[in-house]
């Protein structure tokens, strides 16, 4: 099989590997480290220069490397999802569960219950929601950086992205505010949690015009209040934790008003290049766009995703049961860390009952993966697919898409082994349905899952990754 499809070795100590304990954690060092020589001066830790190629081989905490900890854990997605959604739930909620919550589960299986058309639509928008920066004028920016050979340019262009992602996050983000402002005021004596209950009703609703009030206050009078109660009271325990939260909030919030986001594509026009790309694209004109857009939609947000979040947050909470909060703990995380910067592609889920039949799927989409090809300068579409169904078994896809053709990998359940052949000349008339040329087909029983890192070794390299938070 040529390597079209680009799957490489999976990386040590990731994903299917992670719940493996190597030799190192296998076999126990019981001799004594660092032991006190009163006859040598030794670091404050215990340790010598003689300890430094040890000292190399320790893995110091890092954004980076808690982001590649969290991804060890997205395969346990599936495994937990599939057991809520193939079992209604049933099975991680105790019968003493609140009737809201109840109510919430029930509510969200009825949402998941679609046909074929309704899944088409369904899975758009998913798509669409995965990746913010989209559309027209984004797909402009990018041709900007890959064209540009000027450093400010690109610099440029990223503060810009910084700026729109902060703006088009700010509902969200003022929500963030005044949940750390609630939290904040539980920690804190009940004369002066009066007193910053008094500011916080000052807060503005949601609204670009209402931004740069909601800033003043924040920075002029919630903080300094806040830090005066730091300095009177000594509390350097969660409470201080919580304020640090609140000020990076409020600089993302002021860094995302209008403004800034058409202050900062003006500042773009100095560039020929740009000009070129942007021809009679005004700051103004650009801000009248700004100003009518839903971000809400644009975002993809969807009523079944809030349902999860209700239920995923009452759960963590313990309603459905200690013995369970773990799990849907390790959904949360799961799906946060595709909001991480160091992602570099597209990963969506799709819990859904189809038909009746209940499914869990993931996809990760590449969509500027480079050709494999020999002599090509184009670059292709990169999908791994996952999924699973209730009662016929678990199935992986990776495709290589490029002008027209495709390449495509099928790892089917054991007990659809004598239906081979019937996948192979399915798969070849959906192609050809769809107008698409199969120039390479791999049918074969699936003894593991292909790992994602395997599949998206860039994820592992920290490439194509725009920091929106710095």
């Amino acid at each position: 099989m040529s390597n079209i499809l680009k799957v490489t070795t999976p990386i040590n100590n990731y994903e299917n590997t992670a719940n493996r304990p190597n030799v190192s954690q296998q076999t126990e060092d019981i001799n004594i480290k660092n032991p006190v020589d009163p006859q040598r001066v030794v670091r404050p830790d215990g340790r010598t220069d003689a300890n430094s190629e040890q000292d190399r081989q320790i893995s110091y905490e890092s954004n980076f490397g808690n982001f590649v900890q969290s991804l060890r854990d997205v395969p346990r997605l599936r495994e937990i999802m599939t057991k809520m959604i193939f079992g209604g739930m049933a099975n991680l909620v105790e019968a003493g569960i609140g009737k809201g919550t109840a109510d919430e589960i029930a509510n969200l299986f009825q949402m998941l219950e679609m046909n074929p058309e309704e899944l088409n639509a369904f899975l758009k928008s998913q798509m669409s929601g995965a990746n913010r920066l989209q559309g027209a004028l984004f797909d402009m920016l990018r041709q900007v950086m890959d064209e540009a050979t000027s450093v400010e340019l690109k610099a440029g262009v990223l503060d810009f992205l910084k700026k729109y992602n902060d703006m088009s996050s700010g509902k969200h983000i003022l929500q963030n505010i005044q949940t750390n402002l609630k939290e904040i005021d539980m920690y804190m004596f009940r004369n002066n949690r009066e007193e910053l209950k008094q500011l916080v009703s000052k807060l503005l609703p949601y609204g670009f015009e209402n931004n740069e009030k909601n800033v003043q206050l924040l920075k002029e009078e919630i903080i300094p209040y806040l830090g005066k109660y730091i300095s009177e009271t000594r509390d350097l325990g969660t409470i201080r934790d919580l304020i640090s939260l609140l000020a990076l909030n409020t600089s993302r919030y002021e860094n995302g008003s209008l403004d800034r986001v058409t202050h900062a594509f003006q500042r773009l026009q100095d560039f020929p290049l740009f000009n070129q790309k942007f021809e009679g694209i005004t700051a103004d004109v650009l801000r009248e766009m700004l100003e009518n857009v839903d971000y809400d939609r644009a975002a993809g947000k969807m009523d079944w995703t809030d349902s999860l979040l209700k239920v995923l947050q009452a759960n963590v909470r313990g309603e459905a049961g200690v013995e369970n909060r773990e799990a849907f703990m390790n959904v949360m995380k799961s799906i946060l860390v595709n909001e991480s910067v160091y992602m570099p592609v597209m990963h969506v889920m799709l819990p859904v009952i189809l038909d009746g039949v209940p499914m869990f799927s993931e996809i990760w989409v590449d969509p500027d993966e480079e050709s494999g090809n020999p002599g090509s300068t184009e670059r292709g579409i990169k999908l791994l697919i996952k999924f699973d169904l209730k009662d016929v078994g678990f199935f992986d896809m990776m495709l290589y898409y490029e002008n027209g053709k495709m390449d495509m990998l099928i790892h089917y359940p054991e007990e659809l082994n004598s239906f081979e052949s019937d996948i192979r000349s399915n798969i070849r008339g959906i192609m050809t349905k769809n107008h698409l040329e199969l120039e390479y087909l791999a049918v074969e029983q699936g003894k593991e899952s292909i790992p994602v890192s395997a599949a998206f070794p860039k994820i592992f390299e920290r490439r194509n990754s725009v920091n929106v938070t710095a």
